[in-house]
């Protein structure tokens, strides 16, 4: 029987203990049981009935004391604003200590906090990956009609679904134009994700929780920058990467938001439990869909086409921004109507 992994929160500043500890406790599928510590008493306690593999402390409490908790790895909270990332040798000799900043977003420490365990994880493969959770259903939006609000419906989509369920969108553009959807801070984005494919799923998974980000209720992966770091991506590596997904992350709904400079484009609608085709009213569209739903046919995938709900979304003025309210709308009443019961 697997033991469960802990990490320890370690800090004399209550409130700050409190909150970031309320925030861990109330986050999902963490590779690690979370205990809070607000004094050396406490810490010695925890420590004692077993060593933490994760000490997270704050700079002002770290010393001799919590170099004694036997902790796997140390990360040193840092006090002083601004401060910069950085390990440093214990001075036991034991592994190595990292430092992040304290003072950031909730999440933004907890993602340093995934990747700092994930590099040390790297050959554990008997951390949880979470396979016994239901399987997620997987919806593509795909359309070889430019300019027909898919990406607009995609995340509008995810963020009604997001009401009742947990929700993941993922953007397969080649070149994003959403700048919503591309990280700005230079973290990693659905390219780096995808070249962790090949490790033990429970790394993958811990790498893939280092790096969802959320807008408005809905997780996503930031986008690649450049749709060429997707597009040389073997088919059978989006299978593994969905098959896993899908599997291990306790989602609802998946939703694929596809580009056709995707390799095995087909075979990835196939996977899909709903697709949703989006066009326009005006002949050139209509001729594209026709020639789409030949080439489905021509190549086997008449299975693609019988599943696929064809969309003509309504021209607004002025597309939502995802951050927006999500209240109602023509277009947010069309998707409501798309979704039905799925």
């Amino acid at each position: 029987m697997k033991r469960d992994r802990v990490l320890v929160l370690y800090d004399e500043d209550e409130e700050y203990a409190g909150l970031m500890g309320e925030y861990l406790l109330g986050c999902r599928n963490l590779p690690w049981k979370i205990a809070v510590c607000t004094s050396s008493e406490d810490l010695k306690k925890t420590c004692e009935m077993r060593s933490p593999d994760m000490l997270v402390v704050s700079g002002s409490c770290y010393g001799k004391k919590t170099e004694l908790t036997g902790a796997v790895q140390t990360v040193i909270l840092n006090d002083h604003p601004g401060g910069i990332s950085e390990e440093l040798s214990g001075e036991d000799g034991k592994g190595v200590l990292q430092r992040v900043e304290k003072y950031q977003a909730a999440d933004e420490t907890l993602r340093h906090l995934l990747e700092l365990y994930a590099g040390k994880a790297c050959d554990d493969d008997s951390a949880s990956s979470g396979t016994d959770k239901e399987k997620a259903k997987l919806i593509g939006v795909f359309s070889p009609v430019r300019r027909c609000y898919q990406t607009t419906f995609s995340v509008l989509m995810g963020r009604i679904l997001s009401a009742r369920s947990r929700v993941l969108y993922l953007s397969f553009e080649f070149c994003e134009g959403c700048e919503e959807l591309i990280s700005q801070d230079g973290a990693k984005n659905l390219s780096d994700l995808m070249y962790f494919i090949k490790s033990p799923p429970s790394v993958f998974s811990i790498r893939f929780r280092s790096m969802v980000r959320t807008i408005s209720g809905l997780d996503y992966i930031p986008a690649a920058l450049s749709g060429t770091d997707l597009s040389e991506i073997p088919e059978e590596e989006w299978r593994i990467f969905l098959n896993r997904i899908c599997q291990a992350e306790g989602y609802s709904y998946v939703i694929l938001d596809l580009s056709e400079s995707i390799r095995g484009i087909f075979g990835i609608l196939r996977m899909c439990d709903r697709i949703y085709t989006l066009t326009r009213h005006d002949k050139v569209a209509k001729r594209k869909i026709e020639n789409y739903e030949f080439v489905l046919g021509m190549y086997e995938y008449s299975d693609v086409r019988d599943k696929s709900i064809k969309c003509c979304p309504p021209y607004v003025g002025r597309v939502p921004l995802f951050s927006d309210d999500l209240v109602s709308g023509e277009l947010v009443n069309y998707i409501r109507d798309q979704i039905g019961a799925l």
